[in-house]
């Protein structure tokens, strides 16, 4: 059984990080797949990158999609994107994220074909690689805490597109609309499965990583719409208050100060990771 990707990248005036998320995507060893560009209308060199890399595409006989219009924001883009999407499954691969390996795609096919077609898992995902001050963690994976908070990262997701389309992302969420499409899937009892491979390298200075309250208090209101939530209003004031204290640190003290206390953190919660950079990783500025 054949299964055909829809690689997305979504993108805004991104032409310092695009390539690094492009050649991820180029380098595959797995050709059944499709990339489109979801682009919100780039002042910048984006245009140019995209058409520089179009032979490239071509002569792999792998077509490459280019979306250039305005937005409303990440989660209508992804949705613009989705529309055009003719692939069995989905994975948003945003701009600057890219892939761990040349095989991921190869891999994830593998793990899906296992199944019937009529059986095929609504959400396929991964490990997921995060680079923060120099160093690189392990996203904390956990399907088990998904009525708590994300469960592992969404460039690690590929969803069938089906379920995509019938479940949109909701743009009323600004931080979390991704959290959101994973609960309702959880919600409709929608089946899961875990490929068991790192699919992905993120940086953790993506727009939730940088927002810790309002993220905190989007996330508490999609527990709340999905009746999930549990925690008294002592516990979310506590909450609030520590991650305060987070975003002042991250805002005002030195890279230096940031970068051992999170070192400490990802030591004390079992995340450390012997990664190894793929090609591509290595062109990027400040990364290695």
């Amino acid at each position: 059984m054949n299964i055909k990707f829809s690689v997305i990248t979504i993108c805004y005036n991104a032409a310092d990080v695009l390539p690094l998320t492009i050649e991820s995507v180029l380098a595959q060893d797995y050709d059944d797949y499709e990339y489109i560009i979801q682009d919100g209308d780039s002042t910048d060199s984006t245009p140019d990158i995209i058409k520089d890399y179009s032979e490239r595409f071509a002569a792999r006989n792998i077509e490459l999609i280019y979306n250039r219009m305005p937005d409303g924001g990440i989660y209508d883009a992804m949705n613009k994107a989705t529309s055009s999407a003719r692939g069995d499954y989905i994975n948003f691969m945003n701009a600057g994220d890219c892939f761990y390996g040349a095989d991921v795609l190869s891999h994830v096919a593998g793990v899906i074909a296992r199944y019937p077609r009529d059986k095929m898992p609504a959400i396929v995902y991964g490990d997921c690689a995060v680079y923060e001050y120099g160093r690189f963690f392990l996203f904390p994976k956990s399907l088990e805490v998904i009525e708590e908070k994300m469960p592992f990262s969404h460039q690690s997701v590929f969803a069938r597109s089906g379920f995509v389309r019938e479940h949109p992302f909701n743009t009323s969420y600004r931080y979390s609309a991704d959290y959101d499409f994973l609960l309702t899937a959880h919600d409709l009892d929608a089946a899961f499965c875990d490929c068991a491979a790192t699919v992905c390298i993120t940086s953790a200075d993506g727009t939730s990583s940088v927002n810790y309250h309002d993220t905190l208090m989007e996330s508490a209101a999609i527990l709340k719409d999905h009746g999930k939530y549990h925690h008294t209003g002592a516990e979310l004031e506590r909450t609030e208050r520590s991650l305060r204290i987070k975003q002042f640190v991250m805002d005002h003290f030195p890279v230096f100060v940031r970068k051992m206390i999170r070192g400490i953190q990802i030591r004390h919660r079992g995340q450390c990771f012997d990664v190894v950079l793929p090609p591509w990783y290595h062109n990027i500025p400040g990364r290695s």
